[in-house]
């Protein structure tokens, strides 16, 4: 009856269309900083190859965003859906980045450390506070990301269900395959589930079922 994945509000209080249309745009926004990463080439500002592929995937993904935030205000549920499925993907790879690019912050970091506490300009107490704020920052971010991911799918069943969409009721040839892809994959969670109450009604949450007891 309970379930992590958001079905009305997001953060407790802000109506899940709101939040979904929200994390679109701050996702517009961070894809659209990959333009200034690019440009770092041109000023021969040092950029790895790590950040240069992230730059790349960046602006490769912003018309998907883009996209995909003129389908969230639409309410267009099918697309709503393949871009929750494509912002999970890009959770993962920048989770992969992320510890990429922090295993290698740290390493630099220790280095200096080191160095400084040899010259007895640094403290160790100074450097574990560093490290342990370092990491709450990076951990709380990942949180945040997951959370993010959690209300996309949250708002994409909520769609689903308004349209009765299932994975063997698509229209056209290419969108009913898609349909089924992306439906298929954990039925039980796009569809309403619950056992029968009354007459034939679904009980979906514990809510709807104290309501009716």
């Amino acid at each position: 009856m309970l379930s992590i994945v958001p079905r009305h509000y997001f953060l407790g209080f802000i109506p899940l269309a709101a939040g979904a249309e929200l994390i679109t745009v701050f996702g517009v926004v961070n894809k659209a900083s990959g333009i200034y990463g690019l440009l770092s080439i041109f000023t021969g500002h040092p950029i790895t190859a790590a950040q240069l592929v992230l730059n790349v995937i960046s602006l490769l993904l912003l018309p998907v965003f883009l996209y995909a935030l003129h389908s969230v205000r639409r309410q267009q549920a099918l697309p709503v859906v393949a871009f929750s499925y494509i912002y999970f993907l890009d959770m993962l790879a920048n989770l992969a980045f992320t510890i990429y690019f922090s295993v290698t912050w740290f390493r630099v970091f220790d280095g200096a450390a080191t160095a400084e506490a040899a010259a007895g300009t640094s403290s160790s107490l100074d450097t574990a506070s560093e490290r342990g704020l370092s990491i709450t920052i990076i951990v709380l971010a990942l949180l945040f990301k997951v959370y993010f991911c959690f209300v996309l799918f949250g708002y994409a069943r909520m769609l689903v269900r308004k349209a009765g969409l299932r994975s063997d009721n698509g229209e056209g040839k290419y969108m009913k395959q898609l349909q089924y892809i992306m439906l298929a994959i954990a039925p039980s969670f796009w569809r309403r589930g619950g056992r029968r109450a009354g007459k034939g009604r679904m009980v979906n949450t514990l809510e709807e079922g104290i309501e009716m007891y």
